[in-house]
């Protein structure tokens, strides 16, 4: 892999309707391997960082912003903000590019919404390469929020998480209280519910990392859009994955680290034991964590990404 940054192509803001400008940046090679690159929270933004994922010459890189997300328009709009809304921009990305087919990657909830993407439009995918998948069912929910899941991990984390919220051993009470958190008028009690969601996420996604950051518009959007999605069950996410996965046709690698307490690997592996094809490829990654700031988890994906791009190629020749 190049050591440097995919040369830049250009940027577009597309229209995709509901009031909501979707930002699209290309990288790379332009007579390369289409990719496109989902990017997680929801409502995480794609960062300049992810192209170090890629070989510049192999790749003609898509990063998308979903809605609300990254630089797309209005920053961290709710409204028209659902999955169905995010899976129809990407096929419309895609045939506004006027691309056949191309490969999909992505981590976390960018994972969950390219598998969703690939079982819709089957023919649209050329291959994919996952990482950290997210079961969007009861059972990842509460591991993620619950007093029983991650928190048995993470006490001393999960009471700071909680501290803003009157105790209950049901999840929606919380997510009703950082909502008003949220949209309470005084900045720093806003400031305040953003922090305490950002920071229990990355106690989990890579344990002993510092929060950066967390009084930027980018934070408090993806505070928001994840609670936004959580609290509404990722808007049958789970059972859209569970109808249609054995629909998949493309070569699919699912790489899961075996310290992730963001997406644990037993209820990834249950899903695919149940749910997953022939077509699917599992790893359980020794020593990787949810986050790519993790070495063994983003060398491993970097693996995957070039393995994909050698099987196209042979495809092709």
């Amino acid at each position: 892999m190049s050591s440097h940054l995919p040369a830049f192509i250009r940027r577009d803001w597309l229209d995709v309707g509901d009031g909501h400008v979707l930002h699209l940046a290309q990288y790379g090679n332009p007579e390369g391997i289409p990719l496109l690159f989902l990017h997680g929270g929801p409502g995480g933004g794609c960062v300049t960082e992810d192209l170090r994922l890629f070989d510049r010459d192999s790749f003609r890189i898509f990063l998308l912003d979903q809605r609300g997300a990254g630089r797309s328009k209005p920053h961290g709009e709710l409204k028209h903000n659902e999955l169905l809304h995010l899976l129809g921009d990407i096929e419309r990305v895609r045939q506004w590019l006027d691309i056949p087919a191309w490969c999909v990657v992505g981590g976390s909830f960018g994972a969950t919404l390219g598998f969703i993407y690939s079982c819709l439009y089957p023919q649209r995918v050329l291959s994919q390469v996952f990482w950290g998948l997210f079961i969007p069912n009861e059972e990842g929910a509460n591991w993620l929020y619950g007093s029983k899941g991650a928190a048995t991990l993470f006490p001393q984390d999960y009471l700071e998480f909680t501290a803003l919220a009157p105790f209950s051993s049901k999840i929606d009470a919380l997510f009703k209280r950082y909502r008003a958190g949220f949209l309470n008028l005084d900045d720093d009690t806003r400031l305040e519910y953003v922090r305490g969601w950002l920071k229990w996420e990355l106690a989990l996604s890579l344990p002993g990392a510092e929060l950066p950051e967390s009084g930027s518009a980018l934070a408090k959007s993806l505070a928001e859009i994840e609670l936004h999605y959580a609290s509404r069950q990722y808007f049958g996410a789970y059972a859209l994955m569970c109808e249609m996965a054995s629909g998949i046709k493309a070569p699919t690698v699912i790489l899961q680290g075996e310290m992730d307490w963001v997406c644990p690997s037993v209820i990834v592996e249950k899903f695919l034991d149940e749910f997953g094809s022939g077509d699917m490829k599992y790893t359980l990654i020794k020593g990787g964590y949810h986050a790519l700031a993790n070495d063994k988890m983003f060398l491993e994906v970097v693996y995957a990404v070039q393995e994909m791009a050698s099987n196209i190629r042979e495809i092709d020749t």
